[in-house]
């Protein structure tokens, strides 16, 4: 799938996505062409995306709550669809287990967070139950991403 180049080339990528092909090719010990359509292939193959990545926190968003729901299993995707058209809702899947989709909400202060489980999750019928899971210290991956520099380390080379 990808090989060792490919694997440092996006390591080096999240680190810092805005670094030239040519810095990365010194870095790399390789030629900034070879940097230039690996990183075009990467993008492709949809290996990668190159975006920005905005933080909540500087943008006033105080709050990350991760939220449980068990809904009326008919309506799962009408109520995902609902959540996903809110602003504050960053994130739903569906799941198994314990709760039928989990939702990441951000918002400015819990009393927002208050606000929007009263004013918009309890007016949806089809959610049956929540429960919110509160965001107090972040160890690996940032609020607007997850970390995935070890799922690629343990990717098998050609």
């Amino acid at each position: 799938m990808i090989d060792n180049l490919d694997k440092e080339l996006v390591f080096q990528l999240q680190k810092d996505a805005k670094r030239s092909y040519a810095d990365l090719g010194k870095l790399l010990h390789v030629a900034e062409t070879t940097v230039r359509n690996r990183i075009k292939q990467l993008i492709k193959k949809k290996i990668i995306k190159i975006a920005a990545i905005s933080d909540p926190k500087v943008l006033g968003y105080q709050f990350m709550g991760i939220m449980g729901l068990q809904v009326r299993l008919e309506d799962l995707r009408v109520v995902a669809e609902h959540l996903a058209k809110h602003p504050n809702v960053c994130y739903v899947i569906s799941t198994t287990g314990r709760y039928d989709l989990i939702a990441i909400v951000f918002c400015k202060s819990s009393s927002e967070f208050a606000g929007f489980m009263e004013n918009e999750v309890a007016t949806i019928p089809s959610v049956l139950r929540t429960e919110t899971f509160v965001s107090l210290n972040i160890f690996k991956g940032q609020e607007s991403g997850l970390d995935t520099r070890q799922l690629i380390s343990n990717l098998s080379t050609l």
